[in-house]
């Protein structure tokens, strides 16, 4: 079944954005006043979020088919996927290199650290539970391995957090199906987290932009002439990092917002128009490009500061983690299936349920496993900060 159909992704999306505007998810709204530099990168998140979640609805397809998970073989959609994993690098890039450079390379580590840990733990714990139970029942129950000791091993895998780049099957069942294979970016990013303490030091002076310019070049020259395809990761958040160091120093384009927006959503449409690699060099150089218009406060003909677009962004790591989830249990409903194989149309239809569901799973993994983890995390901070001083 062709459902190579780019239109369903306007369309959808613009279904999504007129349910996120809806006053009953006023609640995700952010409840601490965001610094108005930064109000882009929320909508930035969520259609980033949203992107993968297309890529994988589309990939869902040919796997029901055939059982198969592999690429989408639909350019628009296969592109989709890369673009949104490579924007939420170089938002961390920028976020966390911007940190840095405001204490001058000398942050709290103990509070960035643990802060880290109880933004990233709760909702990543509760998905990878909530996956390893499907397992179990899909598998029912019984033990499929050669002893209890390589299900547990394969368990503990799971639960680490991210910090172990594997996503191993379990009692025998391809696990990482369930959350659409989406964890392994969560590796990368403790890499990142880790490599601060070193690259910190880099920011202690006014050389900064000079080492990232390096940095960025010789990165750039391993990925393509050494061929050091993990190496191209790494110049995502040094791309977010490039930014961040930039506008550190003021150096900003000076140009009017309609131009900005201009710029910034041409760029995007060359990647998903010309692009051939999601992660290909020129396809990283365009969207840097649009990263640091959006930095500088570019909203995109104001669609960025939207409120559907801010919620969508506050919910964004939940939207992320929870797409298998959703996908994986709105397509074990036989009828539902059925009816989506049936025609391409039909597939878009029942993905819109797939993607009102996800909003609605989302929202609540924000208010009430997010936010709260997030709060206990300060709190620990606080109070271990507050104990230090007497």
């Amino acid at each position: 079944m062709d459902i190579d159909f780019s239109a369903a992704y306007f369309l959808l999306m613009a279904f999504v954005m007129g349910l996120a505007a809806l006053p009953q998810f006023r609640h995700v709204d952010n409840t601490a006043k965001v610094p108005a530099r930064y109000s882009s990168l929320d909508g930035l998140r969520g259609f980033a979020a949203l992107s993968v979640v297309f890529h994988h609805l589309f990939i869902t397809n040919r796997f029901i088919d055939t059982g198969i998970w592999i690429e989408a073989d639909s350019r628009f959609y296969a592109l989709l996927g890369p673009v949104g994993v490579s924007l939420f690098f170089m938002i961390t890039g920028f976020l966390f290199w911007g940190k840095i450079l405001r204490t001058r390379g000398r942050p709290r580590w103990h509070e960035l650290y643990v802060n880290r840990v109880f933004r990233i733990a709760p909702l990543y714990l509760f998905v990878v539970v909530m996956m390893l139970l499907i397992v179990f029942a899909r598998t029912g129950f019984e033990l499929r391995e050669e002893s209890a000791i390589v299900v547990i091993v394969a368990m503990l895998q799971w639960l680490a957090l991210g910090i172990i780049d594997t996503q191993p099957t379990v009692n025998t069942y391809e696990a990482k199906h369930v959350l659409a294979g989406v964890t392994w970016t969560i590796f990368y990013e403790w890499l990142f987290y880790a490599s601060l303490i070193v690259t910190a030091f880099f920011a202690r002076g006014r050389k900064h932009l000079v080492f990232i310019s390096l940095a960025l070049v010789l990165t750039l020259i391993g990925k393509t002439f050494l061929h050091w395809d993990e190496s191209g990761f790494a110049l995502l958040f040094l791309c977010g990092m490039a930014v961040a160091s930039l506008l550190h120093e003021k150096i900003k384009l000076r140009i009017s917002p309609w131009l900005s927006s201009l710029i910034a959503l041409t760029c995007i449409a060359l990647v998903l128009i010309s692009s051939r690699n999601g992660y290909g060099t020129v396809t990283m150089l365009m969207l840097a490009l649009f990263f640091y218009l959006v930095c500088s406060g570019t909203s995109v003909f104001g669609l960025l500061t939207s409120t559907p677009a801010t919620r969508l962004g506050n919910i964004s790591y939940s939207i992320y983690l929870m797409q298998g989830l959703v996908l994986t249990m709105v397509f074990s409903i036989v009828p539902l299936k059925n009816f989506a194989m049936a025609s391409a149309l039909n597939y878009w239809i029942i993905g819109m349920v797939c993607l009102f569901a996800l909003l609605i799973c989302a929202t609540f993994g924000y208010l009430y496993i997010e936010r709260p983890g997030i709060a206990l995390g300060k709190y620990l901070v606080r109070r271990q900060t507050s104990l230090a001083i007497q």
